[in-house]
């Protein structure tokens, strides 16, 4: 009853929380506007167009865009009820950029980001999380002290600079050295999701979904290896010291004094309980994934939302940021919500109620 009761209370407060986030959703990225005047049409606009446009034509760009030209607070009222109905009804509307509708493009990225942040995500975690709690189990050893020095070292890499170093490397660097050694370039792609020459001979070819796929892969390899480096270091400050905490504990020297072999007291008895504080980095980094990685993106040109979200924002691409803030904030208020139910099966002695 207890966990039933729980479930439906954080359900309610789920459900009040996304309505605010809608709400602050609408003000956010209209501050330029209602401080300053500007707009999606001003930017598209330069000085000398402007002024050869005649006022029904900027009107009908304004109406176009579903704007109102020096909007007035009924103006704002209006706006902000058609915004509702549209973000509530899952009508997300046209892009200001594209022309396009917006679930649309969305649609066209996701998949790209979510394998990137999911693949790299993945690898930080699990990597992050085993070196951890092999050096955690034996604190100040060599080990220990060169494994931080290195997650300090990786951890504090600025990303973009870490891309462009394999880039350099592994994309411009190793296919001349292989050329000039064995008469083969054997390297990474530079840039893009997919090579337009697999595309084009993938699209009459059985094969093609497989062909797709390994090409894919191919360029996949270093934004992931990025990404999965930048993340490492901090999964593995967070797993050691938690772990290193847990052991001071009391039921670890009850169970290493009934002589339990170390190997079980540290992962039997203390591992389960340093995953606790995990569960919620975890879960928000999974809540998190379709946010993209913007610099990364950038870098290798990945075809992902972080590039999207970006270019919208420098825009003012209403439809788009409104869309993509409400999705991130939904799964981050999921995955939050998943975390704590974790919480009870991982712990007994957490109670609901």
């Amino acid at each position: 009853m207890a966990l039933r009761e729980y479930v439906i209370r954080r359900s309610i407060y789920m459900i009040l929380l996304i309505v605010v986030v809608v709400c602050f959703n609408f003000f956010l990225f209209r501050l330029p506007t209602f401080l300053f005047g500007a707009s999606p049409v001003s930017l598209m606009l330069s000085d000398e167009l402007r002024r050869n446009l005649t006022q029904d034509l900027l009107e009908q760009m304004y109406a176009n865009f579903g704007l109102v030209p020096d909007p007035d607070i009924f103006d704002w009222i209006y706006m902000f009820w058609r915004y509702l109905v549209s973000m509530f009804t899952g009508n997300f509307g046209v892009s200001f950029l594209t022309q396009r509708p917006v679930i649309g493009e969305i649609v066209e990225r996701l998949p790209n980001t979510l394998l990137l942040m999911g693949t790299s995500s993945m690898v930080a975690i699990l990597l992050g999380i085993w070196t951890g709690v092999k050096v955690a189990g034996d604190p100040g050893s060599r080990k220990d002290v060169s494994a931080v020095t290195v997650a300090l070292f990786i951890y504090a890499l600025p990303v973009f600079w870490l891309g462009m170093m394999l880039l350099l490397v592994f994309g411009f660097m190793l296919p001349e050295w292989t050329e000039v050694m064995w008469g083969i370039r054997i390297g990474f792609p530079q840039f893009g999701t997919i090579s337009y020459e697999v595309w084009e001979i993938a699209r009459n070819d059985p094969w093609g979904a497989l062909m797709v796929a390994a090409d894919v892969l191919r360029h996949l390899i270093l934004p992931m290896i990025t990404l999965g480096i930048g993340g490492y270091g901090g999964y593995f400050l967070y797993m050691r010291n938690n772990l290193i905490d847990v052991m001071t504990e009391d039921y670890i020297l009850t169970a290493r004094a009934k002589g339990l072999d170390e190997n079980q007291v540290l992962y039997k008895h203390g591992l389960k309980n340093a995953m606790l504080p995990m569960v919620t980095i975890i879960a928000m980094t999974f809540g998190f994934l379709i946010d993209g990685a913007t610099l990364t993106e950038t870098v290798f040109t990945w075809r992902g939302m972080g590039r999207f979200i970006f270019d919208s924002l420098l825009r003012m691409d209403y439809p788009v940021i409104q869309a993509i803030f409400l999705i991130i904030a939904i799964t981050a208020v999921l995955a939050n919500f998943v975390a704590d139910l974790l919480y009870g099966v991982l712990d007994p002695r957490i109670k609901y109620g």
